[in-house]
């Protein structure tokens, strides 16, 4: 797989918990116009005052997530990132969505070590 940045990486987003579609806090992202899709990452679910947070880990586990493909998010992200706070950190990471490879944005537990 092809290991380039695409050119609307701020127009991707994976979600795994609350943002998700029917999740506690989707109403977040539902007026986003956009691309919802499966696809999968690799790392450590595991959960954080109850909530899920995931770790990223290259050679981790696989699980089935969302991604969001829009291009409001650039301009969501400030909120966004408001919302998941402290507790979590915006980085990039590599999903697979059938064979190719997308690299996008996704919220990190931080204290999961």
């Amino acid at each position: 797989m092809p290991h380039t940045v695409d050119d609307n990486l701020d127009q991707h987003l994976i979600v795994y918990g609350t943002l998700v579609p029917g999740g506690m806090y989707h109403y977040l992202l539902a007026d986003l116009p956009g691309i919802w899709e499966r696809c999968v990452i690799r790392g450590y679910m595991r959960e954080y005052w109850g909530f899920k947070a995931f770790q990223y880990d290259g050679n981790g586990p696989e699980h089935s997530v969302w991604l969001l493909t829009s291009p409001g998010l650039p301009e969501k992200f400030p909120e966004l990132d408001a919302f998941e706070g402290e507790p979590y950190r915006r980085i990039i990471i590599p999903a697979r969505r059938g064979i190719r490879r997308v690299w996008a944005h996704i919220y990190e537990g931080k204290y999961l070590e």
